[in-house]
C-alpha cells in the first residue's frame, strides 16, 4: 500500500477491509488506526473494534463481513498516544493528503449507498461543515453521497456517559435502513411571528387570558453582562421582545407575571435568573421549569438549545457569534486603526533566566510594532480573526490601551441591533419559541422513562402532538 506525500512513514499503512466490489452498499469510516490496527494491518480490530463489531453493528442489523471498513487517515498518527487535533493545521494537512491518496479513489470506485463516518476527522474527510453536535445520527448529504455521521465509538469507552448517545445513533441508523426513522420538519418555518413589544397596552392584550399556559422566556445581554432584552413566547411559532430599558412595558409584563399560573420555562435558569433580576422582574420559583436541566436528566440529549432545536424539532438557529461578528468586526478594526495612530511607550527590557541557568535580556515588542504586524497580516488575509489578537495575544496591553482609548468594542449584541434590528429580533425571539416547543417533548420523554429503552423515548410523540 503506497504512502501519501504527507505520510511520516513511521508506521504501517493499514488497508481497508470488507467487500471490494461496486455492489457494496455501506462503508464505515473511522479516523485513523490505533496500535492494534497498526500491528494487525486491519481497521477496527482493537478494543474499539470489538465494541463496534460485537455491540454497535448488531444494533444496526449489520455483520462486519458485509461492511466496508476504512479510516480517513491510513496510518497510526505520529502524535502522542496517536491523538489527532482538529485545531492543528499539521493534522488537517495529513488528513487532506491521505484522503486524497487513499480514501477518495476508493469512494469513487465503490460508490457506496451510505457512508457512516465515525468521529470528527472522518466527518471532516467527507464534509468540513459537518457539525457532530447537531448532525450525529441524522442523514446528511455530502459530495460523496449520503452520510450518517456518528461520534467515534471510542468515546463510549473513555467516557461512559457518551455510550448512550452512540447507542442511540446506531439504533437510529437501523430505523433509517428500514425506513422508519422519523425526521421532524419545522412546521412554522417562514411563518414565524417575532416582534418587539414597546406598548404596555399591547402587551396586556397579548397576555390576557393566557395565564394558565406555559410561557417560555429568555434573555440577551450586552458585553459585560448588562441586560439587553427579555423575550417570551406563549404560542408556538411566536416570540416577543421587550428591551431592558423599556421600564413601562416591563412593568406591564410584571403585572402578568404576578397572576401567572402556568409553568414558566427557561433554558438555563442559572444564567437567566440574575439577568431578569437586574431588569427588576420577579418570577415565582415554583413555576420555573428549566429545559436544560430536563434534557440533562434524560441523559440521551444535548444540553445546547441549538442542537436540541435542530435534532428534536427540525428548527434552525443562528449562533451568537455568526450574528454579531460581522457587525462587531468593523468596530474592532476601527479601534485598532485609532490605536495605531497613537504612539505607545515601548516596555523596558526584562532579564529572564534561561534553561541552562544563564540570564538573557529580552526586549519586549512595542504595541505600535504589534499593530503594524497585525495590519500587514490582515491585508494579506482579511478573514483573520481580529478578536483573538486582543483576547490572546495582546493581554498585557489591555489596561494601557483602554485607559487611553476607552473600552475595547469586542462582540456585543448592540452592534448588530444598531444596524439590523430585525435580525436581532429574530435571533432573540427564536430562543423563547424553541424552548416553548421543546417543553412538551421533554415532558413526553419523562413519561416514557419506565416503559421504553432510552433510545426510544421520543417514539410516539409526533403522532400524539399532531
Amino acid at each position: 500500500m503506497s504512502r501519501c506525500p504527507a505520510c511520516p512513514g513511521k508506521h504501517n499503512c493499514v488497508p481497508p477491509s470488507g467487500p471490494v466490489d461496486r455492489c457494496n452498499d455501506y462503508m464505515c469510516l473511522g479516523e485513523a488506526p490505533g496500535r492494534d490496527e497498526d500491528k494487525k494491518l486491519q481497521p477496527f480490530v482493537g478494543k474499539t473494534g470489538r465494541e463496534v463489531n460485537e455491540h454497535y453493528f448488531p444494533l444496526a442489523g449489520w455483520r462486519r463481513d458485509n461492511i466496508r471498513v476504512d479510516n480517513a487517515i491510513s496510518c497510526f498518527p505520529d502524535r502522542p498516544k496517536g491523538k489527532l487535533d482538529a485545531k492543528k493545521q499539521k493534522d488537517l494537512d495529513l488528513l487532506e493528503s491521505c484522503a486524497n491518496h487513499h480514501l477518495y479513489p476508493d469512494l469513487e470506485r465503490l460508490t457506496p449507498k451510505l457512508i457512516v463516518p465515525m468521529g470528527a476527522f472522518a466527518c471532516r474527510a467527507l464534509d468540513p461543515d459537518i457539525d457532530l453536535d447537531l448532525q450525529h445520527g441524522i442523514l446528511t448529504e455530502t459530495a460523496w453521497g449520503p452520510a450518517f455521521p456518528m461520534w467515534h465509538p471510542a468515546g463510549g469507552i473513555h467516557e461512559p456517559k457518551k455510550m448512550l448517545h452512540i447507542r442511540t445513533d446506531w439504533t437510529r441508523l437501523r430505523k433509517h435502513l428500514i425506513g422508519k426513522l422519523h425526521r421532524e420538519i419545522d412546521q412554522y418555518a417562514g411563518r414565524e411571528i417575532y416582534k418587539v413589544i414597546s406598548d404596555p397596552q399591547e402587551l396586556r392584550w397579548l397576555l390576557s387570558d393566557q395565564h394558565t399556559l406555559p410561557m417560555a422566556c429568555d434573555t440577551e445581554t450586552k458585553k459585560g453582562g448588562a441586560p439587553f432584552c427579555l423575550t417570551f413566547s406563549t404560542q408556538p411559532g411566536t416570540g416577543f421582545l421587550i428591551m431592558a430599558d423599556d421600564t413601562d412595558t416591563l412593568r406591564a409584563y410584571q403585572e402578568a407575571l404576578d397572576v401567572w399560573e402556568g409553568p414558566i420555562l427557561f433554558h438555563n435558569w442559572l444564567f437567566d435568573g440574575p439577568i431578569v433580576a437586574k431588569m427588576g422582574l420577579r418570577f415565582r420559583r415554583r413555576l420555573i421549569r428549566d429545559t436544560m436541566v430536563m434534557s440533562f436528566h434524560l441523559g440521551n440529549l444535548p444540553q445546547g438549545l441549538k442542537a436540541l432545536a435542530w435534532r428534536e424539532l427540525g428548527m434552525r438557529m443562528q449562533d451568537f457569534d455568526d450574528m454579531v461578528t460581522p457587525y462587531s468586526r468593523d468596530l474592532v478594526i476601527e479601534y485598532y486603526r485609532q490605536a495605531y495612530a497613537e504612539v505607545w511607550q515601548i516596555p523596558d527590557p526584562v532579564l529572564k533566566r534561561q534553561d541552562d541557568g544563564s540570564f538573557k535580556l529580552y526586549k519586549a515588542q512595542g504595541f505600535n510594532r504589534k499593530l503594524k504586524t497585525f495590519f500587514n497580516a490582515w491585508d494579506k488575509n482579511p478573514d483573520k480573526d481580529v478578536f483573538e489578537m486582543w483576547t490572546k495575544n495582546w493581554t498585557d496591553e489591555h489596561q494601557m490601551v483602554e485607559d487611553m482609548m476607552g473600552p475595547w468594542p469586542g462582540k456585543c449584541i448592540t452592534h448588530a441591533w444598531a444596524r439590523n434590528p430585525e435580525q436581532v429580533t429574530f435571533y432573540a425571539c427564536r430562543d423563547a419559541d424553541t424552548t416553548l416547543r421543546l417543553y412538551p417533548l421533554l415532558m413526553w420523554m419523562r413519561r416514557q422513562v419506565r416503559y421504553r429503552p432510552q433510545e426510544n423515548w421520543s417514539e410516539g410523540w409526533w403522532e400524539s402532538a399532531a
